[in-house]
């Protein structure tokens, strides 16, 4: 879906929201049923949140869809971010990161997986290991960073 489509399509529901009339967004599903759909869809979903959540859960579904990046922290704390560790807990962590990031990249891939699962005594099959990295990737980049 286009972004300007897009804000075309959050413009209206905008002004449907802020008017209230229910007449004209049904008028409007008769003339186009697929924009009807896509609104009716999204309305069941945030039916009972606020605005800023309801901005949230929409932009969550974009991102689920396809239709946005999602946003990166621009400064990773650890420290700050994991306080139920303690910082000699994340400096030992950090280091075994570092250590089985063999590419020196900062991430953690498929192979790199395979062979740290293989050294610490628990080999997984191939789609095992995709499923590893699935639970915890929150970029949807396929590696794994220090942060995930």
């Amino acid at each position: 879906m286009a972004s300007e489509e897009l804000a075309q399509k959050l413009q209206r529901r905008l002004q449907l929201e802020e008017s209230g009339a229910a007449a004209e967004g049904e008028a409007e599903a008769v003339r186009d049923p697929a924009a009807a759909e896509e609104v009716e869809e999204r309305s069941c979903l945030t039916a009972s949140a606020g605005a800023e959540l309801s901005a949230k859960l929409c932009r969550r579904q974009d991102i689920n869809e396809g239709a946005a990046q999602p946003r990166r922290a621009a400064v990773f704390n650890p420290y700050t971010e994991f306080k139920e560790f303690s910082r000699r807990q994340i400096k030992d962590m950090e280091r075994m990161f570092r250590l089985y990031d063999s590419g020196r990249d900062g991430y953690i891939d498929l192979m790199e997986l395979k062979l740290m699962m293989e050294k610490l005594g628990a080999p997984q099959t191939h789609l095992g290991l995709k499923n590893m990295i699935k639970e915890v990737d929150e970029d949807f980049d396929g590696k794994l960073s220090f942060r995930e």
